[in-house]
């Protein structure tokens, strides 16, 4: 019965070790859950009675994943950030798969004393990174849209190309190898240019046809309304393009589906695009990890250590430090540098497919097999270790070298404010983030012609914004170069758009080791969400949605109520105005529970919608239906001010001058409809 359910079980196994294993290593080892991951494939084989692997199966769930990982990464990647990174991303990873190529295939040569074909699989295999590693190390540390992360992405994208040529040279190279005399030099290069043609016409087709054709899909079908259709849509078109690319162009799939997300970047759905996706993604990206640890013959670690061992070092030493030497003497900054080096301080799926090709062609034996798959997996797992070193090998270069501190304060490509004038930096208005929520805001400055620097991720609309007047640091504004590239020191206010908390606190704490004095308005999407925040700093604001929502829909209700006709005309004026006495103290109290409420912590529940209710009344004249649900907003609000009591001493204190004006503004009109009625 089991082999009849071959996928269902590969899931229970996959999906039942990766939870655990990934909990353990997250939660009490302080390492990625991805270790985990790997760690749960390797222990299948201890662990007796566990529903069957289908290993051919997991491997192609796992490519799924492997799809819509790159799908998403290129939904954050647009062919502009891929032209501000060419500089970087061209010469040096050509330049750092030919060192590192070259450095492998001697020191396998003299050292292990394999013969030339073996020695040269062996630095291809160790010259490329793993795609998927790289982007989920990446995205774990908020960098995908920052340019270190940018760079880090073009880098592999360059990788993925050359692999493909190496795909269409290893033939040849075989037949060379072994002896035969009916290789021309033509046919190879006419293979070559067929290769290089296939390539050209796919990416030419995607930013030409496919970055019109894909978005329209899908503003067609979220015309339609269905979460279903849209989703179906979504991850139909990367596997789709993925499989496409590979099958006709011979590209890779996940460099088909990088480019598939890259084209529907251009919709104004690709958000809505990553979301959906995004579930699927980290599912089938656990199979990958797990079926890493499939492959792996844990018996090396003990027959061959000290080969495993030198080819990590190898990795995790010569090519970051290739890299790291490349990326600054091409004059890009020492954090890209660092990024850069600490991304391709490992190997992946690409090893494993140059591995087997060269197998196929009898350019490599199982035994390099087990040691590219040893070292990948020890590489991989050692990877966190070189992110988390980062920060304090910064500081120590700066500090002793001068040319690291030169290459810190050198900026990248939309990193720095041009030749902007003093002026313009006293006194400037600094926004970070964009989107919805900051249309008004940026109409408004330009209206005003006020000085304003806005800090986007590279996935911004940098030159609409640029075109407008603003000036823009591409970056992330929880790094203190971006905020001093800014000049916070100097600036009237700094506005936080971003609707993650923890983001927004990051931010919020470095500028505030800057200027311990900048007014700071922060936009955050709950009332709870102000806890994490500060109680005694006097210049913060915090704006809440939710808060700004329930008091236009209290107004706009009121509104309604107020424009009822009135068939109680015998009424005396005295009598009318008294309702609308009663609905000024019911803003005044309903704006005094909303500053209570903000400073509430998450323990604090707002009022169900059936407290929020508004009992019939007969005749529904404005006054009597103003006097029923002023009555019924004050038991409310009584209700949630209970509710909040504990929690108001310990919460965030905010200042909601916005919020203040619009109730104030929404009480003039209201007061001046019961005049009119």
């Amino acid at each position: 019965m089991t082999e009849s359910y071959s996928l269902i079980t590969s899931l229970v196994t996959g999906f039942g070790l990766a939870l655990p294993f990934g909990y353990f290593f997250e939660r009490f080892l302080k390492t990625p859950a991805l270790v985990g991951y790997i760690c749960a494939g390797l222990a299948v084989g201890f662990f007796p009675g566990l529903p069957p692997i289908n290993e051919g199966m997991l491997e192609q769930l796992a490519e799924i994943g492997v799809m819509l990982l790159m799908f998403g990464v290129g939904l954050h990647f647009s062919i502009r950030n891929l032209l501000a990174v060419r500089t970087l991303a061209i010469p040096g990873a050509l330049l750092q798969m030919s060192i590192a190529t070259i450095s492998g295939a001697l020191f396998a040569n003299y050292v292990w004393e394999w013969n030339i074909g073996q020695s040269v699989m062996f630095g291809l295999t160790i010259s490329c990174a793993s795609t998927v590693v790289v982007t989920k190390a990446l995205d774990l540390r908020k960098l995908t849209t920052a340019m270190p992360g940018q760079a880090a992405i073009g880098w592999l994208v360059v990788q993925d190309l050359v692999s493909v040529l190496f795909l269409v040279l290893l033939p040849p190279f075989a037949q060379v190898i072994n002896g035969a005399a009916d290789v021309s030099a033509g046919a190879v290069a006419i293979d070559v240019a067929k290769t290089l043609a296939g390539v050209a016409l796919f990416v030419v087709l995607m930013l030409v046809a496919g970055r019109r054709i894909f978005p329209w899909i899908l503003t067609q079908v979220a015309a339609t309304g269905s979460r279903e259709l849209f989703t179906l849509a979504v991850i139909g078109c990367a596997i789709v393009i993925a499989y496409g690319a590979s099958a006709i162009f011979h590209v890779s799939f996940a460099l088909g589906a990088f480019f598939a997300g890259m084209v529907m970047q251009e919709s104004r759905y690709a958000h809505r695009a990553a979301t959906n996706s995004l579930p699927l993604q980290d599912a089938f990206a656990v199979l990958f990890f797990v079926s890493v640890g499939l492959m792996l013959d844990w018996h090396i670690f003990i027959q061959r250590p000290g080969e495993v061992l030198m080819v990590v070092l190898i990795i995790m030493g010569v090519t970051t430090s290739v890299a790291f030497g490349l990326s600054v003497l091409l004059r890009w900054p020492l954090d890209t540098a660092l990024t850069v080096a600490a991304c391709l301080g490992q190997i992946g799926e690409f090893s494993y497919i140059l591995a087997q090709q060269g197998i196929s062609l009898g350019l490599a034996d199982s035994k390099m097999m087990s040691l590219i798959v040893a070292a990948s997996i020890v590489t991989i797992a050692l990877n966190p270790l070189l992110f988390a070193v980062i920060p304090k090998l910064r500081h120590f270069l700066v500090v002793r070298f001068g040319w690291a501190k030169r290459a810190a304060m050198r900026a990248a490509p939309d990193e720095n404010l041009g030749s902007t004038s003093h002026e313009f930096l006293d006194g400037q208005t600094i926004v970070v983030g964009t989107g919805f929520s900051t249309k008004e805001l940026f109409d408004m400055l330009e209206e005003m012609e006020r000085r304003t620097i806005v800090i986007a991720s590279a996935d911004a609309p940098i030159d609409e914004l640029k075109a407008r007047g603003f000036k823009v640091i591409a970056g992330d504004a929880a790094d203190p170069m971006v905020l001093v590239q800014a000049h916070v020191a100097s600036a009237a206010v700094l506005v936080i758009a971003e609707s993650d908390p923890l983001d927004a606190r990051r931010i919020y704490n470095t500028a505030r080791e800057l200027n311990n004095k900048l007014p700071v308005i922060v936009r955050q999407r709950h009332v709870e969400d102000g806890a994490v925040f500060p109680s005694e700093d006097e210049h913060l604001h915090i704006i809440c949605e939710d808060l700004l929502t329930s008091l236009a829909l209290a107004s706009e209700t009121l509104r309604r109520i107020m424009a009822e006709p009135d068939v109680r005309e015998e009424e005396e004026p005295e009598e009318e105005m008294k309702p609308a006495e009663r609905l000024r103290q019911l803003f005044e109290a309903e704006y005094r529970r909303s500053v209570d409420s903000v400073r509430g912590t998450s323990n604090a529940m707002p009022e169900t919608a059936q407290e929020m209710h508004v009992p019939k009344v007969s005749p529904a004249t404005p006054a009597a239906s103003a006097e029923a649900l002023g009555k019924a907003l004050a038991d409310a609000s009584a209700k949630r001010e209970a509710a909040l009591a504990g929690a108001a001493a310990s919460g965030a204190s905010v200042r909601l001058s916005a919020a203040g004006k619009r109730v104030s503004d929404l009480w003039s009109r209201v007061k001046g409809l019961i005049k009119r009625s």
